[in-house]
């Protein structure tokens, strides 16, 4: 029982990440229970001082059942290393996982209009199934055009924010709109919570089987027609990592150091030892810090007696990123 329990949090974890080399069929992509649509109004663009695409990350669901069709097939040696690692990894924060398909829309105009800035916000939205990843890359790369060319008109800046595997997408949309020659230019991409540079093994391993090499890791590289490239990353969030393309790197963990730092040591204490284990298994959640970028941080540890509140939207991503 407790292998079948290590392995499904195996098949967990690579799923926040995983893109598959099928491309789906194009009908797919109606049949699928996701909206797919581009909501966007030319006519709003003169009424803003800038407009931001956002892209999404996968759905979990969809991701995870990616995830059982391929990894056992593929994911042979260090298999057992594998499982034992991901043990204590879960995913499953309802900050993330539960969210609607337009969590990010909503969430930036909530972090936009807290901030005071008047940007108009247009969803490049996609099914969030993996197997849809390819089309989904086509559809909005159309968009994306679309945006530009009425923004320009208006001379108002594009931005573009990103999440999770939206920042992959978004990354290749602009590298491929590039080497194309296309007008496209992008001001400022902000990208959170992104798997370009994976920082646990795990996942570094399985991306490097399904992914091209200058689609993740140290060989990814910044679009031409990018202008300043942000990256926020959580060492506590594992699909995450500082992007050495960027122009920025911001952590936004750094609140929980000396918490964590203070629960370590309650191990110690006999007394303290197993309440210290489970506030620290929540406040290593990578699931919870994977959607922190958007939701913040907010969890109290009775061991220590220690309210942990991060505002990252307001503290963090939005005074460094717009």
């Amino acid at each position: 029982m407790k292998s079948i329990k290590t392995i499904g949090g195996v098949l967990l974890l690579l799923a926040t990440v995983l893109v598959p080399l099928k491309p789906a069929a194009a009908e797919e992509i109606v049949l699928n229970a996701a909206p797919v649509f581009f909501d966007f109004k030319p006519q709003d663009v003169p009424n803003y001082d800038a407009v931001v695409v956002t892209v999404t990350g996968m759905n979990m669901d969809d991701a995870k059942k990616a995830v059982i069709d391929r990894i056992l097939k593929r994911l042979t040696v260090g298999r057992d290393a594998a499982a034992v690692e991901a043990e204590d990894l879960t995913f499953g924060d309802p900050g993330y996982s539960a969210q609607p398909n337009s969590y990010l829309e909503d969430s930036l105009n909530g972090m936009l209009a807290r901030a005071g800035k008047h940007y108009l916000v247009v969803p490049l939205r996609w099914t969030r199934n993996p197997d849809h990843t390819a089309e989904a890359e086509a559809q909005i790369q159309g968009w994306l055009s679309q945006v530009y060319a009425v923004a320009q008109a208006n001379h108002k800046p594009v931005y573009a924010f990103s999440h999770s595997w939206g920042t992959v997408i978004i990354r290749h949309v602009l590298a491929s709109l590039a080497a194309q020659g296309s007008p496209v230019r992008i001001e400022k991409m902000i990208t959170v919570g992104s798997p370009l540079v994976p920082s646990n093994w795990i996942i570094r391993e399985f991306s490097r089987m399904e992914l091209p090499a200058q689609d993740f890791g140290e060989q990814v590289s910044k679009p031409a027609n990018v202008g300043l490239w942000t990256n926020f990353w959580a060492k506590r969030d594992v699909v995450s990592h500082e992007i050495p393309a960027a122009d920025v790197n911001y952590r936004v963990d750094g609140g929980a150091d000396r918490d964590q730092a203070l629960l370590e040591d309650a191990r110690w204490d006999l007394r303290h030892t197993i309440g210290a284990e489970k506030d620290l298994k929540v406040l290593k959640n990578h699931g919870a810090w994977h959607s922190s970028y958007f939701i913040g941080f907010h969890r109290f540890f009775r061991t220590i007696n220690s309210q942990l509140d991060l505002d990252i939207p307001a503290s963090d991503v939005m005074p460094n990123a717009f």
